[in-house]
């Protein structure tokens, strides 16, 4: 008989943390150890710090979805006790990714990065990905609920990394800019536009456009326990991890 995963969550007083905890308990073959909290911890299986919930608890993964910048910081600490992390958090750039790449690379700590865990989400980027071949023009637009803290998000941006990777694009310039952000941000010659609204759980748009047609490609959810089928995939992934996973479209 398999061993269990033993599987920690950091944000465990979060929307998402409730929503994976739930998850983790209802799977077969992981078992919830442990939250890592800010603030006090509500009972036993809660801890303020990295280093006692590694001790006590003893996880084989931690699943991350606590805010930016501090979740770098737990993501770096767990590679470093050997502990593996599933990293859903956003706010990252470039070179914090980078940063993640080589603390994986010198431990031999295996790491998953993944903007989005939804299975439609990473189908969307795939399928951008091979509509940026055939055209020269490109916007994103992504909508999240009031709350989120950081713009563009996650996603946005590693669609705007994946569909820069396969070829440069240039936006049409405008004469007189009315009101400053109307073209939203520019991310390499992508256009990337966000809004945040009450009553949305996630939805992004990539807009391609080219002579006489446009093409959209579009994902929703709304809800996230759309994620979550995502989540426990990387969990099974990431045990005994040695290298960096950028993506989940890497697991698919």
């Amino acid at each position: 008989m398999n061993t269990p995963i033993r599987v920690a969550v950091a944000g465990a007083h979060g929307k998402m943390g409730a929503f994976t905890i739930s998850a983790l308990r209802a799977a077969g073959g992981m078992e919830y150890v442990g939250g890592l909290v800010r603030g006090g911890p509500a009972d036993a299986s809660e801890y303020a710090d990295l280093s006692s919930l590694v001790s006590k608890a003893r996880p084989d993964v931690l699943v991350d979805f606590s805010v930016f910048p501090a979740s770098k910081a737990i993501a770096l600490d767990a590679i470093g006790r050997g502990v593996r992390p599933v990293i859903g958090a956003s706010g990252y750039g470039a070179g914090d990714v980078q940063e993640l790449r080589e603390a994986v690379a010198s431990s031999g700590t295996g790491c998953v990065f993944a903007p989005n865990f939804a299975i439609g989400a990473v189908l969307m980027i795939k399928f951008s990905v091979e509509a940026a071949r055939h055209f020269g023009a490109v916007e994103i637009v992504e909508m999240h609920e009031s709350g989120k803290k950081d713009a563009p998000s996650g996603t946005a941006m590693a669609t705007a990394r994946a569909i820069g990777a396969v070829r440069a694009f240039e936006r049409a310039p405008t004469a007189s800019v009315i009101a400053q952000g109307a073209r939203g941000a520019d991310v390499g010659g992508i256009g990337v536009h966000s809004l945040r609204m009450p009553g949305v759980v996630t939805h992004q748009e990539v807009r391609f456009g080219g002579d006489g047609e446009q093409l959209t490609i579009m994902h929703d959810s709304s809800s996230r326990s759309s994620f979550m089928p995502g989540v426990l995939l990387a969990v099974r992934a990431a045990k005994g991890l040695t290298c960096f996973v950028d993506g989940l479209g890497e697991l698919l």
